[in-house]
């Protein structure tokens, strides 16, 4: 596992209007073509939404919640916030 490689995507969503776009068009080809690729473990999670599983990887929040602030993943703010607790519940 490479946490790296979600904190480094995560940032560039903030850098690449062409990756939001891509990631809410055609998420799973955004995230394949991610370099470094993620894992199997970390692609499944992330295109799942699943931000809680991705915090307990040790992925930065501060860049994980850029997920939810361009609204990708079928995910908004307080979503993510609902999620991150639920998983520390």
């Amino acid at each position: 596992m490479s946490v790296y490689a979600v904190n480094k995507l995560c940032y560039r969503i903030v850098q690449e209007p062409e990756l939001r776009e891509q990631l809410r068009t055609q998420p799973a080809e955004a995230v394949a073509a991610a370099q470094p690729p993620l894992s199997d473990e970390e692609t499944r999670a992330f295109l799942a939404g699943d931000v809680g599983a991705l915090s307990k990887m040790g992925v930065n929040h501060f860049l994980l919640h850029q997920v939810a602030r361009w609204n990708l993943i079928d995910m908004d703010l307080p979503e993510y916030a609902r999620r991150i607790r639920a998983a520390y519940r």
